[in-house]
This record gives C-alpha cells, structure tokens and sequence, in this order.
C-alpha cells in the first residue's frame, strides 16, 4: 500500500496536479501523505523524500584570499527537509513549527519557487523585496538561537541534522569525529573538570618576565587558544602563486573591527565588552580585574587606532609586501619577531614573508601595533594574555564559563538563546576535523547527478561570460583579449575536493575535549607549516564540502561549489530551470565574475598579482564600479537608522552579484531556445508574453528568493561594519535594477520606485 501511495503522489507532484487554486486536491493529498507516512511507519518520510531526488547541504564562513557567496555563519550542517516535497504538496501559510527534533522547513513551491511566500498585492517596481517574499517575511520568525534568518540559514540548520546522525554513529563505532562529538555532549565530565584544563596556561601566563617572553608565548597559543597581536599562517604567494609563503597581518582586537572601539555609534557594544573583559578576568582569580581589565580595554583601544580599516585591506597591492623576518626586527621595532616566528613554527629569520599592512611612512598597522607593544608594560600584557586566553577557551569549559562567553556574543549579535548542546558539538566537529566531517558528509549526501548537472551549467555560464566580454562595448581590445584569455583558464570543481587531509595518526579519547582539542589545533598547526616553503597542492580546499557557500581563488582561478549549496533553493534538480538559472546560475556566474572584480581583476590568467589593464580601460572600470556603488551607499530599506552600506567594503561582492545575475541571464536565454514550457501556477499578474516572459519572470524571482533575510539589529549593524557582502535586501534589489530584462519582464515602468532610467543602470561585464 505504502509502495502505491508513494508512486501517485509522486506522479502527481511531477505533474503538478496540486496547485494554489486546487484546496480539495490539497487537503486530500496532505491526507494520503500522512496515510503514506503511517502505513510505512516513517517518523521522516526518508524514503518517500529520497524518492523524489532530493539532497541536503551546509554552511559558509568568510576565509582571506577567496571570494565566497556569503558571510552568513561558521560551518553548520543539515539533514533532509520533509518540508521539500510538502512544498509541492501542502499549501505554505502553515509550515509545521520547528522543533528541537527537525529542521525548520525549506520554503520551495512546486517548480522551486515559494509562491505563497510572495505578496502579490505589490508592484514588483515599488517594492520587488517584499512583492517576491512579502508573505515569508511576515511569517517568518528569527529563532531564538539564531542572529539572522536566511535561505543559508534554512540549509545551515538542515545540514547539522545531517551531521548530528553521522556524528552519533560514529561515536557509536568509535571513530575519530564520533569520538570529539562524545566528548563535547559529556558535560559532567567537562562539569568536572571546571578551570583545571586552562590552569597551566594561565600560571605559565602570570610567569612571564620580559618582552622576549610575551612574544614567545603568542607564538606558542598563536594555533591554540591563546591571542596574538599580529595574525601569521601560510598560504600561496600572490606573485608567485606555485608556492606557498609565510603571512603576517595587524590583529590584537577582541571586536569585531576598529570601528566598534572609535565610533560612538558602538558604545554599547564597547561597554558590553568592557564589562566581560572584567568577568573573565575576575572569574581565573587574576588580581585586580577591574583595574586590569581598564588597561586590556586601553591597550586594544591603542591597537585599533593604528589598525587598518576593512576597506583598506581590501586592496591586494598595497597588501603585498614581501620582506624578511630580520626586515621585520629593524622596520617594526617593540616586538621580538625572532622570538614570536621560532615558537610560533621555527619560521628562519632569511624565510620569505609577505605582510598585510605595512606602511613605513604613516607607521600603521603592522609596524604601529609593534611600536605600542613596545612602549605597554608587561603587567597590561599579561593580563591581555589571560583575558583572551580564557575567553578562546570558555565554550569548552564548564556551564559558567561558557555561559560568560555568550553573553558577549548577546550583546553583540542580539542573539536570544545559545544553541541547543548538539548544535554546538556539530559546530565544533566540523570547526576542528572539517575534512574528517567533510569526507564522511559528501559519501553519504552528495549524489553524482548534481555534479553531472553542475558541469554542464558552468560550461554553459562560461561560454555566456565570454560573449559578454567579447560583445562588452566599454572596453578596449587588448584588455578584452587578455580577459578572454584569464577566462579560458578558469577551472570548476563541485561537490569536494580531489584531496581530504589525512587524520589516521589522531586519536581522541570521549572523556577529554579539552584534550582532543589541543590534539586538532597541534595537528592544523603542523598540516599548515608543512606546507612552508612548498608548492602548492591544489587537491585540497579552503572550506570543507559541508558548507553551504561557493568561492573562487583568484591565484588559482578557480571557482569552487561545495557540496552543500547544491540543493533547494540554490538547486532543484526537479524544479524550473529559470528558477534554477536565476539562483544557482548566478551564484555560478557570481565566483566566476570574482575573477574580474575590483580585486579579482588584479590577478592574471596564471593567477599572479600583475595589473595586466590599459590605464584607460582601468578608469573606465573604477567610474562604472563607483557609479554601482553610489547605488548601495544610497540603498537605506530596512537598514537601522544612520546605517548605511558601505560601498567600498562590498564593492567585490556588488559587482560579483551584478555580473553573476547578467552572465546567468545570457546563459538562461541560450538554454531556453532548445524547449521551455513552463508548468503552473505562473508568475503572469505582471508582464506580458508568451514562454519566454514567463521565464524570465521565474529567473528573476529565483534570484530574489535565495537573498530572502531577517536580522537581528545588532547583528546587521555588524553585517553593515565587517562583512564584505551587502544584506540580503540589497543584494535582491539593486542587480536587477539594472538590467533591462526586468523591467520587461515585469511591465515596469517610470514613476515606480525602483525604476532607473536607461543611463542611470550600469554595465560592467
């Protein structure tokens, strides 16, 4: 019986036999659903969805040196949403309310766009946010646990129920990432232990006696969870990008950017951390905390008046300055570099070193930060080094002290509730073995279909890219030929790397994180210097496949789609391909114009930092990408008062959006001349047309529905301050004014709010 049902539901799902209109249909439908359900005794219906070729996925986090699609979280992860095929099925005005037991739902209607999530009293003209997604946004809730809500944020959340059951049978079998899983759910024994895990730390904290000390003991944590005041690692050398080199830039800070310690818009934040830095001190016993925790607030303040701005370094020229360790020692005097690079990894004083920000005249960042070490005494030192050395170690530790370290994140992100204890243990997992996680992930969710399909849409997106180039009317022929040529060496890899690092000499043990932890750190520390002085291997990825996020590598030119991203509503194998164009088309589009934004067009078709621009086609590339600025800094819907977006801070992933948008579009219009018909319910209450219009309507709002947003206040005044991706509003909105396609598509017309005249749009790529 439960074979039969499943066989005419999904006929009729494939056929849309329920839409809108169609209520009895429904309610009888949503009927043998449940029947379906009972009958084969399935608290998930994992069967029934799993028929209908539907995956999962997971979430981002922002790494320097690539450009990825969003910002919007650490590694997160999912499992499979009922609420997929309950959007052909059961009507979206009332979703099954979330529970700590399943994921909330992913909102994709029939053909994979939300239709009862659209407000369509609206003039898509006036108002094209709340027109595509009006009706979600006022049903939809941030949860508790959660600072913002977004279409990352439905597939992050699915994703750690994923990983949860991959972590509880691998504790059961007693693997690697099974056993780090146990070990952070054993809370009496983390009760237990309390302080003791960080107590040697600390005392060895309180014994240091000189500069040389200071600077070798942030070598020594610089992997762990000590803080040091500059940031070091090892990556590929921008000018030489076959081989990896020694990296150093400004850091020291405990907020998010300098900003929240100069402006008084972030007094409040301030004050908040002011308040903690004296809780945590107070709460190890170190002496005097409320005296103590004044100078660590002074000293940071010092730090942050010499540091960098966001915008600034940005700049991949001025961030290029390759030296030595003994060049350091004589031009950034106050900090023993010898000290710091020994214990940090035995670094050789002659080793080659590119440095961030490095300004000799205006003595900034780097060199600024070093001179203010210098001149601070060690008892204002030290009781820096013990605040960030418990607050690195607090989510770790026992209830108070973890307690203590959210309350900061509170304040800062207006985040409600900490995340339920299994949300972390998976969080953690994939922060400290994320290839382990990753490896095991794409084995068992990741299906060779969406990479079949995947293959054949970059191929078509960059036949597209290379007609908007060749056809670009701004630009002049040396520079287009030399982009063609960059472009021909774009390369596309999708789902996971040809290479996970090989965890097999690791062992834990269930009744020590603490422990475990050091074990991860010690072996990401060792993996990265290893690779000093090396070439390097591109087999291996940035972020892990359970990451919902793409990026591209501009010294690799190469553009990267995680495992994760591949499904709703990025990616619907079954779903419209206009809607599929317009969301996973131009999130494809979006890291390939990476390679050409005001950064990314930095780099040369090997992948070198080597401007290979005509000096006039420069200018007329930084007038249009000021113009399209001027657009963003302007942009105010939804955005706290005397809030603005920054436009130099997003410009990279302004015009990736713009440029992914338009590359798809062209590519969507070379598709559909083969066959499209569009299956019901349309999107006809605006715009004219045949097939061509209707899809054309559904590209676009598949566009919108993958920037659908919620945030909290204070973690949008963060997003506004550090993140280099515009909010979601924006990022749905201001693309599309400036393609004429949209307005076609939609009938609109002068006089409606969003509505630019024809020399007001701009045109990059």
């Amino acid at each position: 019986t439960q074979f039969v049902i499943r066989t005419v539901l999904l006929a009729m799902a494939r056929t849309n036999a329920w839409h809108r209109a169609d209520r009895i249909s429904g309610v009888c439908l949503l009927v043998l659903t449940s029947v379906a359900e009972g009958l084969a005794g399935y608290a998930s219906g994992t069967e029934l969805y799993e028929s209908a070729g539907l995956q999962s996925g997971a979430a981002p986090d922002h790494l320097p040196g690539m450009s990825d699609l969003d910002d919007d979280v650490g590694v997160q992860l999912m499992q499979k949403s009922r609420r997929i095929v309950h959007g052909v099925l059961a009507p979206a005005d009332a979703p099954p309310p979330p529970t700590d037991d399943k994921p909330r739902p992913v909102d994709i209607g029939p053909w994979g766009f939300d239709i009862e999530g659209m407000d369509l009293k609206l003039q898509p003209g006036d108002n094209w946010v709340d027109y595509t997604s009006g009706e979600w946004l006022k049903k939809t809730t941030i949860p508790d646990d959660q600072s913002s809500w977004t279409a990352f944020s439905s597939l992050q959340e699915l994703t750690k129920f994923q990983i949860r059951d991959l972590l509880e049978e691998g504790a059961k079998a007693n693997s690697l990432t099974g056993t780090l899983y146990a070990s952070y759910m054993d809370e009496a024994t983390i009760e237990a232990k309390g302080l003791s895990p960080v107590l040697p730390f600390l005392e060895k904290i309180k014994q240091l006696a000189t500069a040389s000390d200071f600077a070798t003991f942030c070598g020594e944590t610089l992997f762990g969870f000590g803080s040091s005041p500059f940031g070091f690692g090892v990556g590929a050398d921008a000018k030489d990008p076959d081989m990896n080199v020694a990296q150093l830039s400004q850091d020291g800070l405990g907020l998010p950017s300098r900003d929240y310690y100069l402006e008084e818009t972030f007094s409040k934040q301030k004050k908040a951390y002011a308040d903690y830095i004296v809780l945590m001190l107070g709460k190890i016993g170190w002496p005097e905390p409320e005296a103590a925790g004044a100078e660590v607030l002074a000293f940071e303040e010092s730090v942050a008046k010499v540091s960098w701005s966001v915008e600034a370094r940005r700049d991949p020229e001025k961030t290029y300055n390759k030296m030595t360790i003994a060049d350091l020692t004589v031009k950034a005097p106050g900090f023993d570099w010898a000290a710091y690079m020994e214990s940090a990894g035995r670094v050789p004083g002659n080793a080659p070193l590119v440095v961030s920000e490095w300004n000799e005249t205006a003595k900034d960042g780097v060199i600024g930060i070093a001179a203010i070490i210098g001149s601070t005494d060690l008892t204002t030192l030290r009781a820096w080094s013990a605040f960030h050395f418990i607050s690195g170690a607090a989510s770790y530790l026992s209830k108070e002290y973890v307690d203590a370290a959210f309350g900061l994140s509170k304040a800062l992100s207006g985040q409600e509730t900490q995340k339920l204890r299994w949300k972390r243990g998976v969080g953690n997992a994939n922060s400290f073995l994320p290839d382990a996680v990753g490896k095991d992930y794409v084995e068992k969710y990741f299906p060779a279909s969406s990479k079949k399909t995947m293959d054949e849409l970059t191929s078509l997106l960059k036949e597209a890219f290379a007609a908007r180039i060749k056809n670009v009317a701004w630009m002049t022929n040396a520079t287009k030929e030399a982009a063609q040529q960059k472009l021909a060496s774009f390369t596309f890899e999708i789902g996971y790397p040809k290479k996970f690092k090989d965890y097999s000499e690791m062992s834990m043990d269930k009744t020590d994180l603490f422990g475990n932890l050091e074990k991860a750190l010690a072996f990401s520390a060792r993996w990265d210097l290893s690779q000093l002085g090396k070439q390097v291997d591109k087999a291996y990825w940035g972020m892990p496949p359970q990451t919902v996020n793409a990026f591209f590598e501009p010294d690799r030119n190469r553009c990267v789609f995680l495992a994760a991203i591949l499904q709703p509503p990025f990616f619907y194998a079954e779903g419209d391909m206009a809607v599929n164009f317009g969301s996973i088309g131009a999130v494809i589009g979006h890291e390939m114009t990476h390679g050409f934004d005001d950064q990314g067009r930095l780099y040369d078709a090997e992948g070198k930092l080597n401007d290979w621009w005509t000096p006039a086609d420069t200018a007329e590339f930084t007038k249009r990408a000021d113009q399209y600025g001027e657009q963003f800094a302007k942009f105010t819907s939804g955005l706290p008062e005397g809030m603005h977006i920054r436009p130099q801070l997003t410009m990279g992933e302004n015009i990736a959006d713009l440029g992914g948008l338009t590359i798809a579009y062209e590519a969507w219009q070379m598709w559909q001349k083969n066959s499209y018909t569009p299956q019901p319910p349309m999107l006809e209450e605006y715009g004219s047309g045949g097939s061509q219009s209707e899809g054309d309507r559904r590209f676009f709002a598949g566009w919108a529905q993958v920037w659908r947003s919620k945030y909290r206040p204070s973690a949008l005044i963060n997003r506004l301050t550090t993140d280099p991706h515009s909010p979601g509003p924006a990022r749905a909105t201001i693309p599309v004014q400036n393609l004429g396609a949209w307005y076609a598509a939609y009938g609109v017309k002068p006089g409606e709010g969003l509505f630019l005249d024809a020399a007001e749009r701009v045109v990059i790529w």
